[in-house]
């Protein structure tokens, strides 16, 4: 089948007076109207707490691990077991989610890392605790948390009318960042002022407690046929949509794949863009901060801080952009000044560093959300999940390939090689998103 009309454009000249007035309709303002939804409230409770519980699992697992007597290699291989469990039950999340509701996903997701994480604390307190049981818990909790993205994505679209669905997904971004940013240093305090079992604890707590604000969430969000998004008038059929008698269409997310162009350039873009970020923030940030800016440990939490802090304004600066006539090529644009950024970190000395990770942080969350919100409302009902956690996947992967070829290349030409490659890299995704006319034209 060719190319279906859905990615096509309209008239260039009837595009061209459209977008012109509807830029001169649209005005950023900030909204927080998605909050006084209940299901939606509930959602971002849930997802604030469990975020913040993150935090406590990422800061309590080392200092767990040398507790026990295990080392770099075991904390290495238990981390990449959880990232590993993570990525593969990611597709499965978004299968979920379309086949049993994502509502139903979320609640498996938390429930099952309750269960591993109160574990985790009753083999860290027992006589004999040991690391490869550890191991398997951590495992677990990966599985569970790659179930849950996928589904949070898609049933957001069910808990909100359209023209709130973006500000959502602002604010979801918001919160997340939030919650990460404060999270590491209670948790740190817990650790350091209790154990690592409590923080645990602490962790296993706030699964529950996202369960149960989930579980309050109304019926609408419960149920696994959605009610169908918006259409959008592009002057043509559009794969993966509602159809016309509002029966579900016979169309399968591999058939969706080849259709649509916008969905394959999102995933070629997602994938691009994160080839080598994961790298740049684990191995090349840590290097540069100890070699060229001299800044130790101390000027590392800095600049990431920096990088969550810009996030945090970017999820507010998202959330004030609703009805933004041509999202996706505003996306592109905030990831190529993403690129921009990270290119001038090693250039510009510890306080210049600090300012372009703030401005990268932002330009990221603001691509995120638009992007994220492009898709949603693209997208038909019943493939939403999937389609969810096919972006989810494609950011994910290629993490394990970022990190080690970050690694051999600080090795051998140094910290300020890899913020090159990895602004090169992210300009050519963004350029390539750019010039596609599917995307640009959203």
């Amino acid at each position: 089948m060719t190319e279906s009309a859905t990615d096509s454009a309209p008239d260039s000249t009837s595009e061209t007076a459209a977008a012109g007035t509807a830029a001169r309709r649209f005005r950023p303002r900030l909204s927080f109207a998605p909050l006084r939804s209940r299901g939606y409230r509930l959602l971002f409770a849930a997802e604030l707490v469990s975020v913040f519980g993150d935090a406590f699992h990422a800061v309590a697992l080392p200092f767990l691990v040398y507790q026990l007597g295990g080392g770099g290699r075991e904390l290495g291989l238990l981390v990449a077991g959880y990232g590993v469990c993570r990525l593969v039950t990611t597709p499965l999340g978004g299968i979920l989610s379309d086949r049993i509701g994502p509502w139903r996903v979320m609640l498996i997701s938390d429930l099952s890392r309750v269960v591993f994480t109160v574990g985790i604390v009753a083999a860290a307190v027992a006589d004999d605790p040991s690391v490869p049981v550890i191991a398997v818990l951590v495992a677990g909790t990966g599985l569970g948390a790659g179930l849950f993205q996928p589904a949070a994505y898609a049933i957001t679209p069910r808990l909100l009318p359209a023209d709130q669905l973006q500000a959502g997904n602002g604010l979801h971004s918001t919160a997340s960042f939030t919650a990460g940013m404060i999270g590491p240093g209670v948790a740190g305090l817990v650790v350091a002022a209790l154990s690592p079992a409590v923080a645990f604890g602490v962790d296993a707590a706030t699964f529950a407690v996202s369960a149960v604000c989930l579980a309050m969430i109304g019926g609408v969000a419960r149920g696994t046929a959605p009610p169908p998004p918006p259409p959008v008038d592009d002057g043509g059929p559009q794969p993966g949509r509602v159809g016309p008698d509002g029966g579900a269409p016979p169309v399968g997310f591999w058939r969706l794949l080849r259709e649509s162009a916008l969905l394959r350039t999102v995933l070629l873009v997602t994938a691009a863009a994160n080839l080598t970020v994961g790298g740049m923030v684990r191995i090349g940030l840590p290097s540069l901060s100890n070699g060229e800016l001299a800044a130790g440990a101390g000027g590392l939490g800095g600049l990431l801080a920096a990088f969550t802090a810009g996030s945090l304004v970017g999820g507010l600066f998202s959330a004030g952009l609703a009805g933004l006539p041509r999202r996706g090529a505003t996306a592109m644009l905030a990831g190529i000044v993403l690129g921009l950024a990270i290119a001038a970190v090693p250039f510009a000395g510890y306080l210049g560093a600090v300012v372009a990770l703030v401005v990268a942080g932002l330009a990221s969350t603001v691509t995120n959300v638009l992007v994220i919100t492009t898709m949603q409302q693209s997208t038909a009902p019943h493939l939403l999940g999937r389609v969810m956690s096919a972006i989810v996947f494609a950011a994910l992967s290629l993490f394990p390939l970022s990190t080690v070829t970050a690694g051999l290349v600080v090795d051998r030409y140094g910290s300020t090689a890899v913020f090159l490659a990895s602004g090169a890299t992210l300009l050519a995704a963004f350029v390539f998103g750019l010039s596609r006319r599917e995307l640009r034209q959203r």
